[in-house]
């Protein structure tokens, strides 16, 4: 029997407790707090200091007022960012959830930050100008941004979406790969629009939300909700991590249906079935698993996946990525294609858990 096991992007870490692991950092907002974040709020000095909210208890708004002398102190500004927790490559998510539309400014998110303060910010940043019904990537040198990257879009008033924000900076001979996507939170798997920069200023850094009123006399207002990141990256949009492809074919631009090794089985399935793609004797199997649908409910994990038939699994969890073993009473469903694993919650736990495929 060929076993087949998938891992992060090949493992999947659930955390279902308040510990975290591999830095990777989830916040909801439901406690009603901002713990562990740093709010930045630039101006705050000069009597026009930042406001931070939570929305019915469950979400993070931040306004900031208008500046006191655009010319000297830059226009209002403000945002939040994860202080200890540093990435060379990033992934960070959140959820956009209300703004004003009638103020003309950048919502977004942050990457690769660094030296945090009035006129010394560094990093990248992924926003949409509601001014110019946009999508931007940018570097920003002392607070100044220089697009990178650009795509028109309109996001409508009143509808949730999620941004995501992606940077993987190795090896340095490729430069920096950015990328950034807007979806629907009905449809987390077909981005509304896509944009891409290329920049290596900034390899390494903290994570963020801000907003940024693109008028001298403006103000800012937006809330964002269930912000994620982690260091977990595929900027090129190929189904495999970036740091697995640099670490087996060299870099990141080689692409998911090619065979590197010429053995018969793509990168992605290789990939997917956690094989060499250098080593045309280590052999996947060719079956894809992932991704895995993860959802946690009344006391219930569920993990779906895509069941082909000839094959058989297994649901397995860790505590340490070291030892494995079977998930004790979980319950296999299958149909149509489709495989779901049930396995019952007692108690709020951190763990790992992939799904190995047998074939029968």
């Amino acid at each position: 029997m060929i076993s087949i096991k998938r891992y992060l992007s090949v493992l999947i870490l659930i955390s279902l407790g308040p510990g975290l692991l591999a830095q990777i950092i989830e916040d909801d907002f439901n406690d009603g707090n901002d713990n562990g974040w740093e709010r930045y709020s630039p101006l705050a000095s000069f009597g026009a200091p930042v406001e931070f909210s939570f929305p019915e208890g469950n979400s993070y708004r931040v306004q900031a007022p208008a500046s006191p002398n655009p010319g000297a102190l830059g226009p209002s500004r403000g945002g939040s960012y994860r202080p200890n927790v540093v990435y060379e490559a990033f992934r960070v998510e959140v959820d956009l959830v209300d703004w004003d539309n009638d103020i003309a400014q950048d919502i977004g998110l942050l990457g690769s930050l660094g030296a945090v303060g009035l006129a010394t910010t560094n990093g990248y940043a992924f926003s949409y100008d509601t001014g110019g019904e946009g999508l931007y990537i940018s570097s920003v040198s002392g607070e100044n941004p220089n697009t990178l990257g650009s795509e028109t879009i309109t996001l409508v008033p009143g509808q949730a979406y999620r941004l995501v924000f992606q940077g993987f900076f190795a090896p340095e001979d490729f430069y920096g790969q950015l990328l950034g996507e807007v979806f629907a939170l009905d449809d987390l798997e077909t981005p509304l629009a896509v944009v891409f920069g290329s920049d290596y200023a900034y390899s390494s850094g903290t994570c963020g939300v801000f907003t940024n009123t693109t008028s001298d006399s403006g103000t800012t207002d937006a809330t964002f909700d269930n912000y994620f990141s982690s260091s977990d990256t595929d900027v090129d949009r190929d189904g495999m991590a970036d740091q697995w492809e640099v670490d087996n074919l060299g870099d990141i631009f080689w692409y998911e249906d090619e065979d590197f090794d010429e053995d018969g089985q793509t990168n992605l399935e290789e990939f997917l079935g956690g094989s060499d793609p250098a080593d045309p004797n280590s052999l996947a199997g060719a079956l894809a698993i992932g991704p895995l649908d993860v959802r946690v409910a009344n006391g219930e994990l569920a993990v779906g996946f895509s069941a082909q038939d000839g094959y058989s699994y297994e649901l397995e969890t860790s505590s340490d990525l070291q030892g494995w073993s079977p998930a004790a009473g979980a319950v296999l469903n299958r149909l149509n294609g489709n495989g779901t694993f049930v396995l019952p919650i007692a108690e709020r736990e951190q763990l790992y858990l992939r799904v190995v495929g047998s074939r029968e």
